[in-house]
């Protein structure tokens, strides 16, 4: 006790008092310490390295690799940013560098090395010194594996070092003497390190580079197939850093494409690639002649066609890949042609003149003998045995390629010839029946890989009936995914005559009274057809239309789906067309003005004589209504600004509140900044009204009646800042700001109401505030945002407080609850809230769906998500009738990106940015036995209860989810369980 209290004096009369100069006080920052976590320090990993000592004496093995292990567990979770102690460390390597001397186990030496080139990466930490000492260790060493493992940690230290050091040039010299070894895996380490660290930019290096890439191709013969593919794939290495291969290397790789190895025949064709694109235009003597040339990037077009002929199914799958990389010049269109012929083209083949022929016999010194009937006969006809210009294997390569057994090599061959027909017209018009035929493929990836592939070459290509007949057939694949690419890919292909079209149309008509749930998307479909064919659908606008010449037939119902994908099919076209206009019926027009106040975005603007007046200057009036909306809403925040009476500011706030909300409802194109600033105004009026509480001027009073009014208050508050940051994307630096300093005063207001009005522990929730104020105080810093009152008052305050408990940051924050908050910001046009619009169920049937009581019914759910950021925050929500709800995650590839409406692509300042998805999952439900049909709510919502984890602690975790839409409501009917028979 005397030593703490003459501790305490010494401190106290240490202290020195330093005047302040006046000037501009450096803004404070609060830095909270973190506890760190045991055994991620550099003492504990020299402790550990320490305690090898004494097990050195009873050497045991197994002790000895647990403290190795322990510390590599110890390195594994260190920091970038942790402070390491360079003594302890150097002390931790020279600790196991002695005990690597000692130990007989080669086992333990190599996890020793493994450590200290670990130990070497550090931040920190001189790589330098740990190559040194593991290149000593090394020297004495016999154990192939240790060796190994010590060109490993090395080639870990080198890559530390910068390029064309010194220490580079040393560790290839090291690796050049190792390849004297005997072992396999030694060669093959040594040949990793030179292509990784051999110098190759600069003059100095360039000659050296070139021997040794010379050097290392006479590996590529050695007898051990492993060492021989790390000879490959060091060239490979060499040229991803610049170093250019010598072509002179070709007849070796493709020597090497009849390896029996896969690993071998691999990695030289990646090479036969890299030198078809590097030199396309080097001239080749053909093989087995003299006087015929080839370029290089045929020949290897070729070399890698017949390796779709190999037994390995990943060398199948790689050559398909690597024959899709050609771009349209590099290889000639008859090389791309015979790709998809099995018979071999008689201009692919040497051809020679019956004088030539004559010619060679008669200099041969050979003439006929007699024995053989007609051996001096004339061969008008070319021999098969007649050189050919391309490998025999390669003819019909993508025909072998799609007729596969794999279904990988299938859908590389599907890819590649995408990838050709892209830029090839003739090559895409002969693969197109290919394609086609792959729509009848047994696997359903395949079968999307190829309507997906036969989208992308559409804009090139133009269906025959034949073609179009195969292509309708798959309509009736039962996977909607199939069924959905389809109609893709009929919306961007170009039809030749009206009677591809009727098919076209006959088909989606009974495609849809088949599958209704594709509705969506074939009004997505009849839309872009009719835009781009019509001329065609003018020839078949009567009998679309059932329009007699003569007969008055009935008027057709606007409500069937049927007659609704004619009608969307005839107006767009319509709308390229002006004479169709003329065609249209009484009802017909009636029936237009109805689907263009329904479906605005798939029925056109058509200037019919009852619209002409009223559409003349609809885009002038469009603009000016947008340039006035935005005015409005400055003019108006202007207002507020100016308003400094309490009771007028509120009346104002109130106004601008219903205002921005019913504007946010009819512009669809300003909707984001207008529901944000509703919302923002709303967060205010909240603040505003719990602030003017008298309950806060006496804080004991919060635990009574009237204090849960409050809380309720607190808590709409906190969620609408939580939308106001969460669901709007696309924020400013401004915008983000306000917001996340007007949810630092409501996690205040919440944390004051906890200490003072209830017996709960509030330690959860001030860490939670801590943490809250460091980061917004470092996001203002990095964003350059100015602080408000509340914010700088409350730094300002923390920074002199030794012990932020939660009882005495109440009482810091009791006072400055009142500070007057900062200016309404101005949003940007671009801001956009993230919403959510559920397609199936319906939710208007009385229907109830039975099933067995506490089993699982599966609903299937359809949504659409416009401008979702945060992915893995969607949760669906399904609420029973008991008020009990559950939250299920979908599953990510239930997820996909969607093109009904264009992506927000990104705002000016970089923040995040939302796009839009198609979800189509299931939903599981289960419930117990109920006595009648009950209803419950399906929804989409974010849910934000890990990263807000203090918010809903307190029993309340519907705090941190989020609606994006309106839940649909379905019936179900749990029943008991029937008994048996």
């Amino acid at each position: 006790m005397a030593a703490v209290l003459k501790k305490r004096a010494l401190a106290e009369y240490s202290n020195i008092i330093v005047k302040e100069e006046p000037g501009i006080k450096p803004q404070k920052r609060i830095r909270f310490l973190k506890r760190s976590q045991s055994g991620c320090s550099s003492a504990s990993i020299n402790g550990y390295a320490n305690l090898l000592d004494k097990s050195r004496a009873s050497n045991d093995s197994y002790h000895v690799m647990t403290l190795l292990l322990r510390i590599s567990d110890a390195l594994a979770d260190q920091d970038e940013n942790t402070v390491h102690q360079q003594d302890d460390l150097n002390e931790s390597v020279r600790r196991l560098a002695e005990h690597f001397t000692t130990e007989n186990e080669s086992t333990i030496r190599a996890k020793i090395l493994s450590i200290m080139g670990s130990i070497g990466c550090l931040p920190g930490q001189e790589p330098q010194n740990v190559m040194d000492e593991i290149v000593g260790l090394l020297k004495q060493e016999e154990s192939h594996k240790v060796i190994t493992q010590g060109l490993d940690s090395l080639l870990k230290l080198g890559c530390m070092l910068p390029s064309n050091s010194v220490g580079h040039q040393r560790l290839v010299a090291l690796a050049k003497q190792y390849l004297c070894d005997t072992s396999h895996t030694v060669k093959c380490k040594c040949l990793e390190v030179i292509g990784i660290l051999l110098p190759i930019d600069g003059p100095n290096f360039k000659e050296s580079s070139l021997a040794m890439l010379k050097f290392i191709s006479s590996y590529t013969n050695y007898q051990e197939p492993r060492v021989r593919s790390s000879a490959f794939n060091s060239m490979i290495i060499l040229h991803e850093r610049g170093l250019k291969i010598d072509p002179s290397l070709y007849e070796e790789l493709c020597n090497a494409l009849k390896d029996d190895y896969e690993i071998v025949r691999k990695n030289a064709m990646n090479l036969i690639w890299i030198l078809a694109s590097t030199y396309p235009d080097n001239i080749l003597n053909l093989a087995g002649t003299s006087d015929q040339e080839i370029r290089l990037a045929d020949d290897a077009f070729g070399r890698l066609s017949s390796c779709m002929n190999d037994l390995s199914m990943n060398v199948r799958v790689m050559a398909a890949n690597l024959l899709g990389k050609f771009s349209g010049n590099l290889v000639r269109s008859k090389f791309l042609m015979q790709t998809l012929d099995k018979k071999l083209m008689s201009n692919m083949r040497k051809k020679r003149s019956a004088h030539e022929r004559q010619w060679e016999s008669v200099t041969s010194g050979e003439w006929a003998s007699g024995k053989k009937w007609a051996d001096d006969a004339p061969r008008e006809v070319v021999d098969a045995d007649t050189v050919s210009l391309i490998n025999i294997g390669a003819c019909g390569a993508f025909v072998h390629g799609l007729e596969d057994e794999f279904m990988e090599v299938r859908s590389a061959s599907v890819d590649a010839i995408c990838s050709l027909s892209m830029n090839n017209y003739s090559f895409s018009m002969m693969a197109l029946d290919f394609l086609v035929d792959m729509f009848n493929d047994e696997i359903e990836e395949v079968r999307l890989k190829a309507i997906d592939s036969l989208t992308r070459i559409s804009s090139v290509i133009v269906l025959r009936e034949d073609q179009l007949e195969t292509i309708l057939g798959a309509l009736e694949d039962f996977s909607i995914d199939v069924r959905e690419g389809l109609h893709k890919m009929l919306a961007t292909c170009k039809l030749s005559t009206k009677g591809c079209l009727q098919m076209c149309v006959d088909n989606l008509l009974v495609n849809l009274n088949k599958y209704p749930e594709d509705k969506r998307s074939t009004w997505q479909c009849l839309q872009k057809l009719g835009s781009s064919h019509p001329y065609l659908t003018l020839q078949l606008v009567p009998s679309l239309l059932s329009i007699h010449p003569f007969m008055d037939l009935p008027e057709p119902d606007v409500e069937k789906a049927e007659y609704a994908c004619i009608l969307i099919l005839v107006f767009n076209a319509a709308q390229k067309c002006p004479n169709m206009l003329q065609l249209f019926e009484e009802h017909t027009l009636r029936h237009y003005s109805y689907l263009r106040d329904t479906m605005p975005n798939l029925v056109p603007h058509l200037k019919l004589q009852m619209e002409a007046s009223i559409g003349r200057h609809s885009n002038q009036e469009l603009s000016a209504a947008v340039t006035h909306t935005t005015n409005f809403m400055d003019a108006l925040l202007e207002r507020l600004e100016c308003a400094h009476n309490v009771k007028m500011r509120a009346e104002l706030l109130q106004t601008a509140h219903e205002t921005l909300a019913r504007i946010a409802e009819m512009d669809e194109g300003l909707s984001g900044a207008f529901h944000f600033m509703s919302m923002l105004i709303k967060a205010h009026q909240l603040l505003n009204k719990i602030l003017a509480n008298k309950l806060w001027a006496h804080p004991h009073a919060l635990g009574s009646e009237d204090g849960k009014i409050v809380k309720v208050q607190i808590s709409e508050l906190l969620q609408t800042c939580l939308r106001l940051q969460h669901v709007f994307v696309g924020h400013s630096g401004a915008t983000l700001s306000s917001v996340r300093q007007i949810k630092l005063r409501a996690l205040a207001l919440q944390l004051v109401f906890t200490v003072r009005g209830s017996n709960a522990s509030a330690l959860a929730q001030c860490e939670h505030f801590l943490a809250e104020v460091e980061d917004v105080q470092i996001f203002l810093g990095k964003k350059m945002q100015p602080m408000e009152p509340f914010m700088a008052a409350l730094i300002r305050d923390l920074a002199i407080m030794e012990d932020p408990k939660p009882g005495a940051v109440a009482r810091v924050l009791l006072p400055l609850t009142p500070v007057q908050t900062g200016p309404l910001p101005r949003p940007e046009k671009m801001l956009q809230m993230c919403s959510a619009l559920i397609l199936e169920p319906k939710g208007e049937t009385e229907t109830a769906l039975s099933f067995t009581a506490n089993l699982v019914l599966g609903v299937s759910l359809d949504a659409e998500l416009y401008n979702l950021a945060n992915v893995s925050a969607l949760r669906v929500m399904v609420k029973y009738p008991d008020q009990s709800s559950q939250l299920m995650m979908p599953c990510r590839s239930d997820l996909r990106l969607s093109d009904v409406v264009k992506p927000l692509e990104s705002n000016y300042n970089g923040e995040e940015v939302g796009q839009n998805y198609r979800l189509r999952t299931t939903v599981l439900l289960s419930h117990g036995i109920w006595t009648d049909s009950c209803p419950v709510n399906l929804s989409l919502v974010l849910d934000f209860s890990a990263p807000e984890a203090s918010l809903g602690r307190r029993g309340d975790d519907s705090l941190c989810v989020l609606e994006l839409c309106k839940p649909v409501t379905i019936r179900i009917s749990p029943k008991q369980v029937k008994k048996g028979f």
